[in-house]
């Protein structure tokens, strides 16, 4: 749901989850990618935190 309180949460969660198990399923990814991109386009859908996440992902999982 748009604007959910949980949705920032959630793609740091899957930050988390990359930099623990450094590993993350396609359709993990994907989400997360998706997240950071609604978040940087409108913080008011997805708080800072799914940006975090990705960040996570990107460097845990050597994406850069």
């Amino acid at each position: 749901m748009p604007g959910s309180p949980l949705l920032g949460p959630a793609g740091l969660c899957l930050g988390h989850t990359a930099r623990r198990f450094g590993r993350l399923g396609d359709e993990a990814r994907a989400l997360a990618k998706s997240l950071a991109a609604r978040a940087e386009a409108d913080p008011s859908d997805v708080d800072g935190r799914a940006l975090d996440g990705y960040d996570d992902i990107r460097s845990f999982l050597h994406l850069w």
